[in-house]
């Protein structure tokens, strides 16, 4: 008797690759929930009920994103599902021997975004993003439930901490802007810049107000000098950026002393800017112990004998822990996935945007540099609340070369023909 066995290389039947986008779909729903709704102040007046519901969100998504990925994803050649399987179980490992849970969930929700229609799950994701958020807030001012704490300079809107509020700001930013660039309306630049001035004056979030700010730039620049940002020039400027800010973060946090401010004037001036980011990365990053003072709302606590920052495979917890806790997404990779993780992430980020450079997708290298901006003074890059371009993974190593990128902005006219040399 036959039986007639799948092949992995099969094409998908319109109505799975119709089931595969929902699946994914209300796998994004549910993480989007877990980050914006039960990894808020809730935690604190409902434990049991969140500690259920964190679990639960979790374990779910995480199995309908596996799922996705085994039954309902079109796989083109075996170097892909190598790739992908590589893929989730570094991301699984370093999620067992560092802590970092979104990590794993990143990547899952990254390979699993393949051959789905990005701007449709992007819609979900700015609608739930939005409704979470909100309700979080509504929440927050009217009811106990999510209750107000004063941290530093700033009541922490119900996240513990105001910029973990702005992470989820920026994320509906981003994907409001990815969403309808290069469509931009006057509404739409009236939302965005609200939202910008919002996040700068209220919170208070510098990092993501700033980013924010930075991109609404781009925008503005992008239109008058259309040429520049297909240029060359500006595709070796968006690729030398993340090394540049790597390199400026770790040279700040070593020359900076904050005992002797006026030793350099200059990086003086630029920390108090960035609130006190280059005494977090002296200290913490290079090992200086220092006494932290009491503060309103925070009491005083030792910082000293810390362990190696920097080894082959990492594992330090950066996001949390107040002894290693660093705002910088350059330094915090290194030290919670080490020297080799660093490299391999480092790796499939600069391909991914020079894929990018090389498709003319000019919309994606402009978010690339506000989200760069963000990630030198936040440390949430794999928070998918905080960046929807976790769906830009396929576009690095699921996508054959001869293949159209998987992208959301639609590149420029002439993008889609034989590009020429442009000059500046």
């Amino acid at each position: 008797m036959n039986i007639a066995v799948r092949s992995p290389f099969r094409p998908l039947s319109s109505r799975r690759a119709e089931l595969a986008e929902k699946v994914f779909g209300f796998a994004v729903v549910l993480l989007l929930v877990l980050s914006e709704v039960f990894s808020s102040n809730i935690q604190s007046t409902l434990p049991n009920f969140s500690q259920i519901c964190r679990l639960a969100l979790t374990a779910v998504s995480a199995a309908l994103l596996l799922f996705k990925c085994l039954f309902l994803t079109e796989w083109q050649s075996r170097t892909q599902i190598i790739a992908a399987l590589a893929a989730i179980l570094y991301s699984g490992a370093v999620f067992v021997y560092g802590g970092d849970q979104w990590f794993f969930l990143s990547v899952l929700v990254g390979i699993s975004a393949k051959d789905v229609d990005l701007r449709r799950v992007l819609k979900i994701y700015l609608i739930t993003a939005a409704v979470c958020v909100v309700s979080v807030q509504v929440l927050h001012y009217t009811t106990d439930l999510i209750p107000f704490n004063y941290y530093c300079r700033n009541w922490d809107f119900g996240y513990g901490h105001y910029n973990g509020y702005g992470a989820r700001l920026i994320g509906i930013f981003f994907a409001w802007g990815w969403l309808r660039w290069p469509r931009l309306r006057w509404w739409d630049w009236a939302g965005l810049t609200a939202l910008a001035a919002y996040t700068l004056l209220v919170p208070g979030c510098r990092g993501a107000g700033g980013a924010m700010v930075l991109l609404l730039l781009l925008f503005i620049c992008q239109k008058l000098l259309p040429a520049f940002f297909e240029s060359r020039i500006w595709h070796a400027l968006i690729l030398a950026l993340a090394p540049a800010l790597l390199c400026g973060s770790l040279a700040a946090g070593r020359l900076f002393t904050p005992e002797d401010p006026a030793a350099t004037p200059i990086l003086s001036k630029l920390n108090r800017l960035l609130s006190g980011r280059f005494e977090v990365w002296h200290h913490v990053f290079w090992r200086y112990p220092y006494f932290h003072p009491a503060e309103e709302g925070i009491p005083g606590w030792y910082h000293g004998d810390m362990p190696r920052t920097v080894s082959l495979f990492g594992g330090m917890v950066t996001d949390g822990d107040e002894h290693h806790a660093i705002d910088n997404t350059f330094l915090a990779i290194p030290m919670n996935k080490g020297i080799l993780g660093a490299i391999l992430i480092g790796g499939v980020f600069l391909f991914l945007v020079w894929r990018l450079c090389k498709a003319g997708c000019t919309g994606e290298t402009l978010f690339i540099a506000a989200m760069l901006l963000y990630f030198l003074m936040e440390n949430k890059a794999f928070l998918l609340s905080a960046n929807p371009f976790i769906l830009l993974l396929p576009a690095a190593i699921l996508t054959p070369r001869t293949s159209p990128l998987p992208v959301v902005c639609p590149p420029p006219g002439r993008a889609n023909r034989q590009r020429e040399p442009l000059t500046v």
